[in-house]
This record gives C-alpha cells, structure tokens and sequence, in this order.
C-alpha cells in the first residue's frame, strides 16, 4: 500500500487541499491514510487557517467513529458488499504527525524580511553587493521594495523573493519541513511506494515561489541523493497541480501598496508557464503535472493581501483540481511518468456536470455516489437527525427510526463530543458545496452538480462568508430538498426519492459490525445514497 502525502503550497494550494478533503471524507480516494501538510509563510492566512481547522475536524471525527478508540461507537469501515460504510473511512493524518500540526511556517518571527532571513548584515562586501543587485532595496518605492517587505502576510506575488526565503528555510533555519519529507520518503527503502502531491498557483508569491523550489529539493532527493538519504528514488513518485488564474480581486485600497494586483496575474502566468516548461521538458522533476484553470475569472471583488480575511469561497476549478489529487493517489492508477502536462477540458463553456469532471468511469461512480451520498446524508442529519436526537422526552428518543437505528448508544459519554463534531462537518460540507454553486452559476448558465439553494442564502459581495444555512427546515421541506439535491448523472438514473429514504430507515439495513452512533451514522447515511440495489 502506497504512503501518500499531499502538499498544499500558499493560499490557493490551501483551497485544492480543502475540496480534497472533503473528498476524501466521503470515501472518495485511497484506501489507508494520506498525510496533510501546508506550507505558507502567512501563520493566518483566512484560507490556511480554514483548511487546517477541516483536517483537524476530521481527525477528531475519523476517532469518534475509529473502534481502536470508540469501540462502542464505531463505524464498519470494511468492503461495502458485506455493510461496510465509506464515509470517513480514509485516515487522514497532519505532516507532523498524529496530534502535530500540517501548517509550515518557513521563516520565524524574528525574521520578518529578506534581510533579514539572508542575514544581510553579515553578508561580505561583494556578496551584498549580489543580494542589493537582484532584491529591490531602500531606494525603491515603496510599493517595490523587496528586501525590506513585511513577510508577516506572505510574499505578495514575488516569487523570486520567495523563492531565496524558502531555500534558506529549508537549509538553515526552519529545516524540520524536509527532514519529515526525507523520513516519509526513506520509506521506500523498505519497498513501499511513495506519492508526493503539490497543489499550488501559478501566479501569487508563496505557490509561485514554492511549488517549484520544494519540487526541485524532492527530486533530488530522488535522484542524485537518494543513495545517502537512503531513499529508493525508483519508488517515489512526484506529481502535482498548478492553477492558472481563476479568480480575480479588487483592487488594493491604497495605490503604491506592495501587492500583487489583478492586472499581473496574467503576465506573471505566463513567465511561470515558460520556466515549467523547461522544469519538465530538461529536468524531468514531476512524473505527473496537472494544469488547470477557467476562461474566465471569478470576480471576487474585495482585496485582502493575507491574514485572517484572505479567505476566499471555494469555487468550481478546485474541483477540477482536487481530482488530480484523487487520480495521482489512485492505487489502481501505475503512475508512469507522463513528459507532458495533463489539462482537463469540459465539453461546454457554459455547462458544468457529472460527465465534466476529469476522472475515468470508476472514479466519477464514486464521486456521484460517495461525494453524493455525503452531501444528502449532511442535509438529512443536519435538518432531522440532529435536531430528532435533542428532542427527547421523559422516555428518550421519540423518532421510531432513529431510537431503532440508535440501539444502545450511550449518549451521555463519548456522545455528545461526536455529535457536536459531526454536526460541525455536515455544517462545513453544505456550506462548501454552496458556495461553490452560487459562484459557479455566476460564470454558468448551467450548474448540473447539485442544487442547495431551497436551504441557505448566499451573498456574491461577502466572498469571505457568503453562506448561511437555514436554521430549520420542516419535515416535509427536508424531504423535497433531498429530492430535489443530487443533479443526476444519468438522467435514466435519477437518485433515490427522498420518501424511499424515508421508508428505508425503518427497515432492516446491512451495517456490518457499526455500534451504537456509529451504527446509526451507518444507517443514515447507507439510506441516503443516491442509489443502491438494496439496503
């Protein structure tokens, strides 16, 4: 079984990250764990932070359900076939370990600037000399000052600034990022395959910056040096995914600010897109690159060079994006290095459905069913799950089904955390989903994935937040909504009526070896697929 370890590099690698998980806590991957890390030199980015906090969540949900920790609220993670459920059945685990952290900060605090991470003070006279020829100094605008930028909130579309932070992070001053990536890697002395997977941008500072210089340090571990880290270089396989520009932002409140502005990122793009080529074409650094992008840019409207606001909506191209990661991790996929980047395509400009998704016929099964299956089932137990659970009377639970399906369950110790947690996830997932449908239909005439406009509002002009779920939904609203979610991908195919559903929970259901919560998230979920030839 393959070690697998996906990378997210600057804001945008974060956001690819974020709709990757979500895929991969429905089911929809490899078998066993991925391990998550992010690398940005913004300590809290809006988009970081968020991605980090889901990887966290679902930690704690995968050990709520684990039956190495909760063996009295498990869930039957094996074959379906014999009731086995694959809803968060795909470990995932943080670059550092269990109970560590995914983020990586390449420079510290006490070094704020290039000149301060190139200890520019100590430097000799000819080597400053160097250093002030190549990075714009004091007498440049500010607007254009490079040696002197506040780091604090990333590199502002500089690549080349962030490039020489990164190096000297990596070699110097922050070296535990690589040494965990040698440690992963020397696992294939043993025999084990190992995939690394990058997500970043094109255009930006930390992405620019670092999807390329990372790259370069792992292929040479690989290659030249693999012998003295005792790495079989033959058994790790690089891959990754750029964006081209998708979106764009408003312009910066005040001019001269040292930001990168829309109207860079095009030419940025394309002097990126000419060193890729020679990154591929000469040095042969990834066996697998994904380009993907959109034709026209999603218009965003606000500025917010970093921290906590720079947090932008998912939107439709990390889909596409977050697919790579699913194909690269495919362990039914032998990754034979490909000299040429991968680009996916959709079959219309203004139509976007099941069949445009870039994945082979099994994969887009498992998308509609799984991803699917994970969106009705957070409808149905964030609107009647949840809420049936708390309304209890003097003699428990009041909702048949429910009290069936729940059996035994101990609701007063390992419960109430567990619910409180997957509460939280099916809150996020709907609100993910959301938001990348009303920005994907301002860009669309068509949007064929899914429909969550009966139960939340959305605001174009608050990118940052522009969902809200409804607080309540009734019963029978719940039920046209369940109908009425999933977009079919077969129109011969529709997915299973929302009273068949209904019906279902009361019958007896294969759930395997699920207890107590779990047993009851089994069936709710098994119930709630799109379709199925029995329960």
């Amino acid at each position: 079984m393959a070690i697998n370890v996906l990378i997210g590099v600057g804001g945008t690698g974060a956001k690819i990250v974020e709709t990757a998980l979500m895929l991969l806590s429905a089911g929809v991957g490899p078998k066993g764990k991925v391990i998550v890390g992010l690398v940005d030199q913004d300590n809290s980015n809006g988009n970081v932070v968020r991605s980090e906090h889901l990887l966290d969540l679902l930690g704690r949900v995968r050990r709520d359900f684990d039956p190495s920790f909760n063996p009295g609220n498990a869930i039957d993670w094996s074959a379906e076939e014999g009731g086995g459920n694959p809803l968060f059945s795909i470990q995932l685990e943080p670059l550092f370990g269990e109970g560590g952290k995914a983020h990586w900060r390449p420079a510290p605090d006490n070094m704020p600037t290039l000149r301060d991470i190139l200890r520019h003070q100590d430097m000799p006279a000819d080597e400053r000399a160097l250093f002030d020829l190549l990075f714009r100094g004091d007498s440049a605008a500010t607007g254009d000052q490079e040696q002197t930028m506040d780091l604090a909130e990333g590199y502002r579309g500089r690549a080349h600034v962030g490039a020489a932070a990164l190096i000297s992070a990596v070699n110097h001053d922050q070296p535990e990022f690589l040494r965990r990536l040698v440690e992963l890697m020397k696992a294939s002395n043993g025999g084990e395959e190992v995939r690394i997977f990058m997500a970043g941008s094109l255009f930006g500072g930390t992405g620019a910056a670092g999807f390329p210089t990372i790259a370069r340090m792992l292929h040479k571990l690989r290659d030249g040096e693999s012998r003295k880290e005792q790495i079989k270089g033959d058994k790790v396989r690089l891959g990754g995914t750029l964006m081209l520009p998708y979106f764009r932002f408003g312009e910066p409140p005040e001019s001269g600010s040292n930001v990168i502005t829309s109207a860079q990122l095009l030419p940025q793009a394309r002097v990126a897109l000419e060193f890729y080529q020679s990154l591929i074409q000469q040095e042969a650094v990834f066996d697998h690159l994904y380009i993907s992008g959109w034709d026209e840019m999603f218009d965003l409207g606000y500025h917010e060079p970093g921290r906590g606001e720079q947090r932008n909506p998912p939107l439709l191209p990390e889909l596409v994006a977050a697919l790579a990661v699913i194909n690269f991790f495919d362990p039914e996929q032998e990754i034979v290095p490909t000299p040429q980047p991968i680009v996916a395509a959709r079959r219309e400009q203004r139509a976007f459905g099941w069949d445009d998704l870039p994945a082979n016929k099994r994969i887009k099964k498992l998308l509609y069913t799984r991803l699917g299956g994970a969106l009705r089932f957070a409808l149905w137990w964030f609107y009647r799950v949840e809420p049936a659970i708390d309304d209890r009377g003097v003699f428990g639970i009041k909702t048949p089904w429910l009290k069936k399906l729940a059996g035994a369950t101990d609701w007063q110790r390992a419960t109430p955390e567990a619910r409180k947690n997957l509460q939280e996830y099916c809150e996020l997932l709907l609100e993910w989903a959301s938001a990348m449908q009303l920005f994907g239909e301002a860009r669309l005439n068509d949007f064929d994935l899914w429909d969550t406009s009966p139960f939340r509002t959305g605001d174009h002009k608050q990118p940052t937040r522009p969902i809200t779920l409804r607080e309540q939904r009734a019963e029978e609203e719940t039920l046209q909504d369940l109908t009425r979610m999933l977009r079919p991908s077969d129109p011969q195919m529709p997915p299973v009526d929302a009273r068949r559903v209904y019906g279902d929970l009361s019958q007896e259901m294969k759930l395997g070896k699920s207890q107590g919560f779990g047993r009851l998230v089994a069936g709710v979920h098994r119930a709630a697929q799109p379709f199925r030839e029995s329960i």
